[in-house]
C-alpha cells in the first residue's frame, strides 16, 4: 500500500468521467454547429445557383479572369496585366482556373461560395460567444442572405469584396480574443484582396489597445506589416504601391465630388438599405442597448467602430457601386443578431422570415436580370476573333470591355486592360 504522503509523487489515472474529456454540453454544441455548417453551406449554394447559369455578372470578373490567364501563361501581374487593385484575387482566379482546368467563371464563383459561407460561420461563432445560441443562428443566416441582397451583378459576382470578407471578419474575432499578431496578418490578407480591407485596423487596434495596451497594438501592426512587405517584395514594391494606392488618385480627385456623385451616393445607399432592411431595422435598439455587456464580458463598441470603418471604406472612392456595401454586412449582422436575441421571439422569427423571402427573390432575379442583355454585346467581336485571329495573337481592345479578352481566349497586347488606363492618365 502506498503511504498517503507519497501519493503526490504519482500521476493519478484519468477516469472516464474526468473533466478533461468533452462534456455533454460541449458535444451538444459541436453537433449543433455541425448542423449550422450544413445549413449555411446549403443556403449559400442555393442562393448563389445563378453562378452556374450566367456567363458574366460584371466586368470585374473578366478583368480578373484576363489577369489570371496572363499569370497562368507565365506573365507577371502589374507588368504584363494590371488593374488598380491588390494582387490576391487575381491569383485566386489563376489558381482556381488551374485546378478546374477551365477559365469558366462558375469555377471561381464556387470558391466565392466558400468565402461567403466561411464569413457567415465566423460571424456565427462570434455571435454565440457574445449573445448566445439564438444569435448564432441569426447572424449566420442574416449574413448568408444579405450578401446576395442587391442587384445580381453585385450580389452574385465573384468580386473583390467577397474574398476580402473572411479574413476581415477573422481579424476582428482574433483581436477580440487578444491575438494581436494574428489579427494583423488577417487584416493584411484582407487588404491584399481589396485596399479598403485596411479599414479593419480601426476596430482591431481599439480592441487590442483596451485589452493589451501598446503591446497589443504593436503586435497587430507587426502582423500587418510583415506579410504586406513580403507581398511587396514578391510583386515589386513600386508596382504594389502604384497600382494599389498612388494609381487610384482619379478615383478620389476632388473634381469627382460633384452633384452626380452626391446623387449616386444617395441613390445607391437608399437602395442598398431598402434591400437590407433585416440587418438595419434593429440597429436603433442595438444603439440604445450598447451599454449592455455581452456574455464574453466586453462591449459592442468594436462592432460600431467596425461598421464605421465600413462606411469610410464605401465612401473613400466616391464611386458607390453596390458591391462596395458588402464591407458593412458582417458588423451589421452581429449588431442585429444581438438586438434580435434580446428581443421578442415573434420579432426575431418575422425578421428572419422576411430576410429569407427577400433573399430568394434576389437570387431568382439572378437567373433573369442578366447585366449584358441578350445577345451579349461582346459576342460578335469574340466570334470574329475566333475566325480571324491565331491562338498566339495578342489583341488591344479599345474601350473598357475585358469580356472580349476573356471570351476570345487571347491575351492583351499591353498591360493596360482598359483604354482609360493609357488615355488621359500616366501609368
Amino acid at each position: 500500500m502506498v503511504p498517503r504522503a507519497e501519493l503526490g509523487n504519482f500521476a493519478m489515472p484519468t477516469s472516464p468521467l474526468s473533466p478533461t474529456l468533452p462534456s455533454a454540453e460541449s458535444r451538444t454544441r459541436r453537433r449543433e454547429f455541425t448542423r449550422l455548417v450544413f445549413v449555411v453551406v446549403a443556403l449559400t449554394v442555393f442562393l448563389r445557383l445563378p453562378a452556374f447559369f450566367v456567363e458574366v455578372f460584371n466586368s470585374d470578373e473578366t478583368f480578373l479572369a484576363t489577369q489570371a490567364a496572363v499569370i497562368n501563361h507565365g506573365g507577371t501581374l502589374y507588368k504584363d496585366a494590371a488593374d488598380r487593385k491588390p494582387p490576391l484575387v487575381p491569383y485566386i482566379y489563376a489558381a482556381t482556373f488551374s485546378v478546374f482546368g477551365t477559365d469558366e467563371l462558375w469555377t471561381v464563383r464556387v470558391v466565392a461560395m466558400g468565402a461567403a459561407a466561411l464569413t457567415a460561420l465566423l460571424l456565427a461563432a462570434e455571435a454565440r460567444r457574445r449573445y448566445g445560441r439564438r444569435a448564432m443562428w441569426m447572424a449566420a443566416i442574416l449574413c448568408s442572405v444579405s450578401l446576395v441582397a442587391f442587384a445580381p451583378q453585385d450580389g452574385q459576382a465573384a468580386n473583390f469584396e467577397i474574398f476580402m470578407l473572411p479574413t476581415m471578419t477573422a481579424a476582428v474575432l482574433l483581436a477580440r480574443r487578444g491575438r494581436g499578431f494574428g489579427a494583423g496578418v488577417a487584416v493584411a490578407a484582407a487588404t491584399m484582396a481589396k485596399q479598403t480591407g485596411v479599414a479593419a485596423l480601426i476596430p482591431v487596434f481599439y480592441l487590442l489597445a483596451r485589452r493589451q495596451g501598446r503591446k497589443g497594438v504593436s503586435d497587430a501592426a507587426m502582423g500587418f506589416a510583415i506579410p504586406t512587405a513580403l507581398v511587396a517584395i514578391a510583386v515589386g514594391p513600386g508596382q504594389l504601391l502604384y497600382w494599389t494606392v498612388l494609381g487610384n488618385g482619379s478615383y478620389v480627385d476632388l473634381h469627382t465630388a460633384s452633384g452626380y456623385v452626391l446623387g449616386k451616393l444617395s441613390l445607391m445607399t437608399l437602395t442598398w438599405a431598402a434591400c437590407n432592411v433585416p440587418i438595419l431595422w434593429r440597429l436603433p435598439q442595438a444603439w440604445r442597448e450598447r451599454r449592455v455587456h455581452p456574455r464574453d464580458g466586453g462591449s459592442d463598441t468594436d462592432l460600431w467602430l467596425w461598421a464605421l470603418s465600413g462606411v469610410l471604406a464605401v465612401a473613400v472612392g466616391l464611386r458607390f457601386f453596390g458591391h462596395y456595401y458588402m464591407q458593412l454586412v458582417p458588423p451589421l449582422c452581429l449588431l442585429s443578431a444581438g438586438a434580435l436575441s434580446r428581443g421578442g421571439r415573434r420579432i426575431a422569427i418575422g425578421t428572419m422570415a422576411f430576410a429569407a423571402v427577400a433573399a430568394f427573390a434576389f437570387s431568382a432575379a439572378g437567373y433573369f436580370m442578366k447585366p449584358f442583355g441578350h445577345p451579349v454585346p461582346y459576342a460578335s467581336v469574340s466570334r470574329y476573333l475566333d475566325v480571324n485571329a491565331r491562338p498566339t495573337d495578342r489583341i488591344l481592345v479599345w474601350g473598357a470591355t475585358p469580356e472580349i479578352y476573356w471570351a476570345s481566349g487571347l491575351e492583351p497586347a499591353t498591360r493596360f486592360l482598359a483604354t482609360p488606363s493609357f488615355l488621359g492618365e500616366t501609368h
